[in-house]
């Protein structure tokens, strides 16, 4: 009886989700195509790592099955409950996904905080006169950066007989930031047809610097929402951890099938919530 009322809460609550992404997706039809090529972008990042994050790659994989299966065995022994054994693999597994991601955001946002002083100083050391190559040089010798080791990377290619166009082109797939794109074409059409290059380098750092400073401003401004969804996310949690030590039938949330059927929709629920929220503070410029 009780396999029985356990596969249907299983199944209500499954219903429940496969309904609200049903209605989620037909509300908004262009969706999907957008969710299917952020994943697919997502997995192509996910292969340009650059030389440094490869080897923490390397590193968090090697162990990541074993961490998985042990990680989820010792829940299943501890509580006696195989949900929550299976919860417990299931966050051991999406952790180093979300991990690295949160590693490219962190590299990311350094290299745009550091791209205009870098164009600044390319276009300073060629209005003193100096060739490209040697303010490359100089800047990835001076320029400690995450930005130094992607320039470093483009002199050992072209050390190495790949053409310049086609070493600072990959350095921008590596990258994936739209503004460095305008970099690359500022480079090449300068190489291409010639001029003198420092004048365009320095609006364009400009502009850099004026983009980072409206965005910094809209951090400023969205930063209540973004406070606003995670207290009301957290906030059930907290009430229910409060209620269940004052409650003792509290406990029946985890120890009953209805309990957990009941826990499964307020955790799809808080998290439709939470990225909605996101969704509605995220401002991109």
């Amino acid at each position: 009886m009780n396999a029985v009322v356990l596969a249907l809460s299983v199944a209500c609550g499954m219903g429940f989700i496969t309904l609200c992404g049903y209605m989620f997706f037909k509300r908004s039809p262009e969706l999907g195509g957008k969710l299917l090529g952020r994943l697919q972008a997502s997995g192509r990042r996910s292969l340009n790592l650059s030389e440094f994050q490869a080897q923490h790659a390397v590193a968090f994989a090697s162990g990541h099955a074993l961490m998985v299966a042990a990680g989820g065995a010792v829940g299943w022994l501890v509580t006696g409950t195989p949900i929550v054994g299976g919860v417990v693999a299931l966050l051991l597994y999406l952790l180093p996904a979300r991990w690295f991601a949160w590693q490219r955001k962190r590299r990311r946002q350094q290299i745009e905080s550091e791209l205009p002083d870098a164009l600044l100083f390319i276009a300073s050391a060629l209005r003193a006169g100096s060739a490209l190559s040697v303010a490359i040089q100089v800047l990835v010798r001076d320029q400690q950066g995450p930005l130094g080791q992607e320039f470093g990377l483009v002199l050992k290619e072209q050390r190495l007989g790949v053409s310049f166009d086609d070493a600072i082109q990959k350095m921008s797939q590596r990258l994936g930031i739209p503004d460095f794109v305008l970099v690359v074409v500022a480079l090449r059409v300068s190489k291409e047809v010639g001029g003198n290059l420092s004048e365009p380098l320095q609006v364009l750092a400009e502009t850099l610097r004026r983009k980072a400073i409206l965005e910094g401003r809209i951090q400023a401004l969205t930063a209540q929402g973004r406070i606003q969804g995670l207290v009301m996310t957290l906030f059930p949690l907290f009430l229910m951890g409060v209620l269940y030590l004052m409650q003792p039938t509290m406990s029946l949330l985890f120890t009953t099938n209805i309990g957990w059927a009941v826990l499964t929709v307020v955790g799809v629920m808080l998290l439709l919530g939470y990225t909605m929220i996101r969704k509605i503070v995220a401002i991109d410029i």
